[in-house]
């Protein structure tokens, strides 16, 4: 799903999100959907030829342009159809080479990278309007270095945290959600 060790990452923010919206009866992932990470977009056309052009599936990566160059060569050769391609850009309102830590509007990251750190970081502490990661890694003081710690507070605090996510946040994983539900055959 996206690049090597973030997939546990990406996999719980779908599970947690799509879990909340199937409690509040909001668009989630079909419950015929399987998260299999694949290690990185660079792997794709492998884990594809060991699973095999009949398992349909719907591959979901950061838009970082090596990726989706090597995605577009399986659409290519007709091995992956266009439509079970999707890019976190697609849902970030425009972020060039998202995350999925760009789902989350900046307010709310930022919480979350507070309650994992243990910092004190606003969003006006923020320079740019590319990647949330870039834009807090060039934060004075502000060290950046272990992805999954926010994942990991969420997982942690999601009765707390998941009902205060922002409109915004939501919108963009229900968008998510629904695009990746309409490739269901």
């Amino acid at each position: 799903m996206a690049r090597g060790r973030r997939q546990p990452i990406q996999t719980a923010y779908l599970t947690l999100i799509s879990d909340f919206f199937k409690e509040a009866g909001r668009t989630h992932l079909d419950d015929r959907w399987r998260i299999l990470p694949a290690g990185g977009a660079t792997n794709i056309p492998a884990f594809v030829a060991l699973i095999g052009t009949s398992l349909q599936a719907t591959v979901l990566i950061d838009s970082t342009p090596v990726g989706v160059a090597k995605l577009r060569t399986l659409i290519n050769k007709g091995v992956l159809s266009p439509k079970r391609l999707l890019l976190t850009d697609t849902f970030s309102d425009g972020v060039k080479d998202s995350d999925i830590e760009d789902l989350f509007s900046p307010g709310d990251y930022v919480k979350l990278y507070n309650a994992a750190f243990g910092t004190k970081l606003k969003v006006s502490d923020l320079n740019g309007s590319d990647r949330i990661i870039a834009r807090i890694t060039r934060a004075p003081g502000v060290p950046f270095s272990e992805h999954g710690r926010p994942a990991d507070v969420l997982l942690r605090k999601r009765d707390a945290l998941l009902p205060g996510l922002s409109k915004t946040t939501l919108n963009r994983f229900e968008q998510l959600f629904t695009a990746i539900n309409s490739t269901l055959a």
